[in-house]
C-alpha cells in the first residue's frame, strides 16, 4: 500500500515531469499570490466580524443603558407621585396635572397612570392601545414596542411599576430602529473599517513582494546550478570533463556532483577497458571465425554423407517393401489353396495369422515409405461391410490367441467419404492392438454408432489399464515391454485422424480399455 508522500511523489511524476524551471517558477509565484489574496481575505473578513460583534455589543449596551435610564426615570416618578398623592395639602387632581405637565413638552417620552379599573389618568399617549388589559402586565417588566409616529417608525421602550395604592404607572421614551443606530454606528465607523483594510491589503502584498524576492532569488541560483548541470551532461557526451563542486550553491546539487564525477571517472574506465576487450574480441572473433568455417565443412560433408546414408536406407526400404509384397502374396495364395484342398489344420492356421500379422507390418511400412509420394484419393466406403471383412480377416489371428470378435453394427447402411489405404490402417493396427493386449479367453467388440451426421466406429475389450492415454499415441511408446511391436501403429493412426479430421477418444480402466474414433457420414 502507498504512503502518502508516495502518492505525492508518484503524482508529482505524472503530472509535473514535463515543465521547465519557468514553468515551475511561474507556478510557484501564482500560488504565493494565491496564497496572499487568501490570507488578505482571511484577515479583512476576521476584522470585520471583530467589528460587527463589537457593533452589536455597542447596540445592547446602548439599549440596556437606555432600560436602566427609564427605571430609575420611572422610580423617581413615582416616588414623587406618591409624595404628591399623600400629602394633605394637594388636591389629587392638581397633583397628577403638575406630573402630566412634566412630560408635556418631552416628545421623546411619555407616561402614562392607571387607576384600580385601568382608567388612563392621563392624556392618551399612541402605545397605550397595544397595551391591552394593564391588569395583566407584570410589575417591573420591560416592553418593547414600535410604533408610527409623525410618519416614522420608532422603536418605544416601556417600563411597568405597580404603586402601594393600586395605581400602575407606565413611562416610556422614543428610541430609533436598531438596524437605523446600526446604520448610524456603521457611517461612522466606514472609515475606520476603509483604514483598517488598506493596512492589512498593504501588509499582504508587502509579504507577497518579500517572499517574491526571495523565491525569484533562490530560483536563480537553482537556475544557474541546474544549466551547470545541463552543460556538463551536453559536453560529457563528447569529452571526460568532471564539474568543480565550488561552482554549485545548494548542498544536495554538490551530492549530485559527487555522484556524477564518479560516474564519469566510472564510465572513462569503462571505455578503456572496453577498448582493451574489442580488440581482444576482434582476435578471438577471427580465431573461431576461423575454426568455425573450418567446423561447417567438416559438418556439411557429414551431411551431405548422412543424406547419401539415408537416401540408400529409403532405397532400400522401397526395395524391401516391393520384393516383400510377392512372397507373402505366394505365401497367403497357397495357404488358401491348400486349405480349400485338404481343409484347415492347426499347424497352417498358426503360419495364416502369422502371415497376416507380417502383412499388417508391411502395410504399415508401404504407407510409410509412400505417403509423401503417392495420393491417396478418397472413395465412398460403406464402413460396417468394410469392418464386417476385416474382422474376417484377422478372424484366424485372434483365435490363435484364443480370443474371438464381436461385431455390433449400427442399423442400414452408412458411407464415409475416406481413403481405403488410410482406412486400412487405422482399422487393421487397432484390430492387431486388441489381438495383442485384450486378456485370454476374452471378447473383441467392434461396434458402430450413428449420431447426427457422425458415425462411430469403436474397439474394446478387457485389457490391463492403460496408464498413460496421452502418451500412448506417441511413437515408440509402450506401456508392456513384453509385447512384441515396435509402438509405431498408433502413431500412424493418430497422423492420418489429423490428416482427415477424425477424433480419438481412449478409456482405459481395469474392467476394460475402448478406442473410439469419430467419422463424418457421407451426403448428410
Amino acid at each position: 500500500m502507498l504512503t502518502p508522500r508516495k502518492k505525492i511523489a508518484l503524482w508529482a511524476s505524472q503530472y509535473l515531469s514535463n515543465f521547465a524551471l519557468s514553468q515551475v517558477y511561474a507556478f510557484a509565484t501564482l500560488v504565493i499570490l494565491l496564497f496572499t489574496i487568501v490570507f488578505a481575505s482571511l484577515l479583512i473578513q476576521d476584522e470585520y466580524q471583530d467589528y460587527e460583534k463589537q457593533l452589536a455589543l455597542e447596540y445592547n449596551t446602548f439599549v440596556k443603558e437606555q432600560e436602566l435610564s427609564l427605571i430609575r426615570s420611572t422610580r423617581r416618578l413615582a416616588a414623587l407621585m406618591e409624595y404628591e398623592l399623600q400629602n394633605p395639602s394637594n388636591h389629587t387632581g392638581e397633583a397628577l396635572k403638575r406630573i402630566e405637565n412634566l412630560f408635556t413638552d418631552d416628545k421623546n417620552s411619555f407616561v402614562q397612570l392607571f387607576d384600580y379599573n385601568a382608567n388612563a389618568l392621563f392624556k392618551p399617549v399612541a402605545v397605550q392601545q397595544k397595551l391591552g388589559d394593564i391588569r395583566q402586565l407584570a410589575d417591573a417588566s420591560i416592553i418593547h414596542l414600535q410604533q408610527l409616529e409623525h410618519t416614522k417608525l420608532h422603536d418605544a421602550l416601556l417600563y411597568v411599576l405597580k404603586l402601594d395604592n393600586g395605581y400602575t404607572l407606565i413611562s416610556g421614551i422614543y428610541t430609533k430602529p436598531a438596524h437605523t443606530l446600526l446604520l448610524e454606528r456603521h457611517n461612522k465607523q466606514k472609515s475606520k473599517i476603509v483604514k483598517i483594510v488598506l493596512e492589512i491589503a498593504t501588509l499582504a502584498f508587502i509579504l507577497f513582494g518579500v517572499i517574491f524576492g526571495i523565491n525569484k532569488i533562490i530560483s536563480a541560483v537553482m537556475q544557474r546550478d541546474v544549466d551547470t548541470f545541463l552543460l556538463f551532461f551536453e559536453r560529457a557526451a563528447h569529452n571526460d570533463q568532471v564539474i568543480n563542486y565550488k561552482q554549485i550553491f545548494f548542498k544536495e546539487f554538490r551530492t549530485m556532483v559527487r555522484y556524477a564525477n564518479e560516474m564519469v571517472e566510472t564510465i572513462m574506465h569503462q571505455k578503456h577497458s572496453l577498448a582493451q576487450l574489442n580488440e581482444s574480441l576482434e582476435q578471438k572473433v577471427e580465431t573461431k571465425t576461423l575454426a568455425l568455417q573450418k567446423n561447417y565443412e567438416e559438418l556439411e560433408k557429414a551431411q551431405q554423407f548422412s543424406q547419401s546414408l539415408l537416401d540408400s536406407q529409403k532405397q532400400f526400404l522401397r526395395h524391401a517393401v516391393h520384393e516383400t509384397n510377392t512372397p507373402l502374396s505366394v505365401i497367403m495364395t497357397n495357404i488358401d489353396l491348400f486349405t480349400l484342398k485338404h481343409g484347415k489344420n492347426s499347424q497352417l492356421a498358426k503360419i495364416d495369422a502369422a502371415v497376416k500379422n507380417i502383412f499388417n507390418i508391411y502395410d504399415d511400412l508401404s504407407y510409410l515409405v509412400k505417403k509423401d509420394q503417392v495420393e491417396y484419393p478418397r472413395t465412398a466406403i460403406n464402413l460396417n461391410d468394410y469392418l464386417q471383412s476385416r474382422k474376417e480377416f484377422f478372424e484366424e489371428v485372434a483365435e490363435q490367441s484364443h480370443l474371438s470378435f464381436v461385431f455390433e453394427p449400427c442399423e442400414g447402411s452408412h458411407y464415409i467419404y475416406f481413403n481405403e489405404t488410410k482406412l486400412q490402417r487405422i482399422v487393421d493396427n487397432n484390430i492387431t492392438n486388441a489381438i495383442k493386449y485384450t486378456l485370454p479367453e476374452e471378447l473383441i467388440t467392434i461396434r458402430t454408432s450413428v449420431d447426427g451426421t457422425e458415425i462411430c466406429f469403436e474397439i474394446y475389450s478387457r485389457s490391463k489399464k492403460i496408464e498413460d492415454t496421452n502418451k500412448v499415441l506417441e511413437p515408440y511408446y509402450r506401456e508392456d515391454g513384453k509385447v512384441e511391436g515396435f509402438g509405431l501403429g498408433l502413431n500412424l493412426v493418430k497422423s492420418i485422424c489429423e490428416e482427415e479430421g477424425v477424433v480419438i477418444k481412449i478409456d482405459s480402466s481395469e474392467d476394460v480399455t475402448r478406442f473410439s474414433y469419430i467419422f463424418k457420414v457421407m451426403g448428410i
